[in-house]
């Protein structure tokens, strides 16, 4: 493991993720990469000098900025094999910066939208087909992550005959949590050193509760302390999103397990999603944004400056395995800067019948227990309110 990324790397980046969902409100974003978010804030998390708006990014990095360009830099020169990752950087051909962008961005002349989109399919394997901003004349400088995984079960999930896949065996478990009291846990294995961590609360648990048990259950994974069949003290009964029943099966004698043995299966949702996420408001974002504009000759700004940040995200969770990816640009362009204030959001908690949330995290080398896709699963015909 690198030395300069270790544990406090994993901390740091699920504390941003559950920033991010609870300040722009995107605790049931169908999938978003908060890690993806991180790593274009952190490469370039030097270019902020002022003190003041230095120590908020770094509160929202959750280390110091020379620290998180050295992070993200020593990510992408140990990659993990079941994750692609990639940073682009372009500025208008007739632009000179007046100093070089910081960190391990590469910065080239911006080129036409064919070539974005080109990129934004390279670096997601073809799971992103276009650039998620369109540029123009006024784009000044674009900078941009891609983030792509692809775990594969170990072994193919059947399908049951109301559409649901079921998992036998490992892991699976009912963990008993602090933030949403007893949560299912299911996570199919694979050979790719990802886990792909569902978490299943009782109805009416606040959508940000699961997602502080989901940092539970992943916090006992990562220490160890998570095994298949794990369950609260004493014998296990029908709990809200599990039953337990005593019945004879047939199995052929090769793998016929003992007589009393407890078997778990799970059944989880197939599902296909796409998100566009506006993230101009997320922590950090505004600050690195103003430390780019110093970079920004002053015969350009002449209209001012605006700063966009947008994610497109994807993903899909079938009988396979499980895909997804994402693009995060941050774009600067010639225009009015507009004006940046916090506002109080209403949280609903949707009564649907059976949501829950999932979690990919990487296992091993650099990238060990760093969170890089979050989702708030809602099986399809799910009533609404």
């Amino acid at each position: 493991m690198s030395a300069v990324v270790d544990g406090r790397t994993a901390a740091a980046l699920r504390d941003h993720a559950a920033r991010l969902r609870e300040r722009l409100g995107l605790v049931e974003a169908p999938i978003l990469s908060a890690t993806g978010l991180w790593l274009l804030l952190g490469a370039v998390a030097e270019v902020v000098e002022d003190p003041a708006e230095r120590a908020a990014l770094e509160s929202v990095l959750g280390m110091p900025a020379p620290e998180a360009s050295a992070v993200v830099a020593a990510l992408l020169a140990d990659p993990h094999p079941a994750v692609g990752a990639a940073l682009g950087g372009w500025v208008r051909p007739d632009l000179t910066l007046r100093a070089p962008v910081p960190g391990p961005v590469p910065v080239v002349p911006l080129p036409g939208q064919a070539a974005l989109d080109a990129w934004a399919r390279e670096h997601t394997r073809d799971l992103i087909g276009s650039f998620p901003v369109q540029v123009d004349d006024r784009t000044l400088l674009l900078l941009a992550s891609a983030l792509v995984t692809e775990p594969r079960w170990r072994e193919r999930l059947s399908t049951a005959r109301d559409g649901l896949l079921e998992l036998d065996g490992e892991l699976q478990a009912v963990v008993p949590t602090e933030s949403a009291g007893p949560v299912g846990v299911a996570c199919p294995p694979t050979d790719d050193g990802i886990d792909v961590i569902s978490v299943i609360a009782a109805p009416g648990v606040a959508p940000g509760e699961v997602w502080r048990a989901v940092d539970e259950v992943v916090a006992r994974r990562l220490g160890g302390a998570l095994a298949h069949g794990d369950r609260p003290a004493g014998p296990l009964g029908d709990g809200h999103a599990w039953r337990v029943r005593e019945r004879t099966e047939s199995f052929t004698a090769r793998r016929a397990p003992e007589d009393g043995a407890e078997l778990w299966t799970g059944r989880l949702p197939a599902w296909h999603v796409d998100a566009r996420h506006e993230l101009t408001g997320a922590p950090g974002v505004v600050e690195v944004g103003r430390g780019l504009a110093r970079l920004v000759p002053s015969a350009a700004l002449v209209d001012g400056l605006e700063l966009r940040c947008v994610q497109a995200a994807t993903a899909t969770y079938d009988a396979t395995g499980f895909r997804a990816a994402a693009v995060t640009a941050l774009e600067m362009r010639a225009a009015g800067m507009p004006a940046y204030v916090d506002r109080t959001v209403r949280r609903v908690v949707l009564t649907f019948d059976r949501p829950h949330a999932l979690v990919a995290v990487a296992r091993g080398g650099s990238w060990e227990g760093l969170p890089l896709f979050h989702a708030w699963v809602t099986p399809a015909g799910t009533p609404r309110p």
